[in-house]
């Protein structure tokens, strides 16, 4: 009866242990997916204003529109609002809006709202690269004499 005993209570610790261990990572799981939500649901705004501002300066003459800059306003916007709604009016109602009202859940928030204005920073960075290489144009010098010029 003694011996039964240590085996009864190696099997309950063994049965939390793998509990403990699965309930962590299940909660690991929905903050990951809820990020990646966010994540994508910035990059789409981010498309879909580039979209927009590169139709605008398309079509009205001497419009001449940063999408990129564009976004990380709204974006920046967008933080300071959901860091007035996480710690004001959600934190007065947690047993209503207990999930959002978390620090935690805002700094995913956060945290895809700054990786979404970095990704639109950098690619005006690397779309100006471009346009600088491709307005200079390939010179080839034909004679040190003349000091003619060949463009390609």
């Amino acid at each position: 009866m003694i011996a039964a005993d240590p085996a009864k209570c190696a099997a309950t610790l063994r049965e939390q242990t793998l509990w403990q261990r699965r309930s962590p990572l299940r909660f690991h799981f929905i903050n990951m997916t809820n990020f990646l939500f966010d994540l994508f649901s910035n990059l789409a705004l981010l498309a879909f204003v580039l979209a927009a501002c590169h139709l605008c300066n398309r079509f009205v003459p001497g419009a001449s529109l940063n999408g990129s800059h564009i976004f990380a306003a709204l974006a920046s916007v967008a933080f300071l609002l959901d860091a007035a709604l996480t710690f004001l009016v959600f934190a007065d109602s947690q047993s209503r809006y207990g999930q959002f009202s978390t620090s935690t859940a805002f700094f995913e928030r956060g945290g895809a709202y700054l990786l979404a204005i970095i990704a639109a920073l950098s690619r005006r960075r690397v779309a100006r690269r471009a346009k600088v290489s491709a307005d200079k144009t390939l010179v080839i010098h034909t004679s040190p004499y003349s000091k003619s010029n060949l463009p390609m």
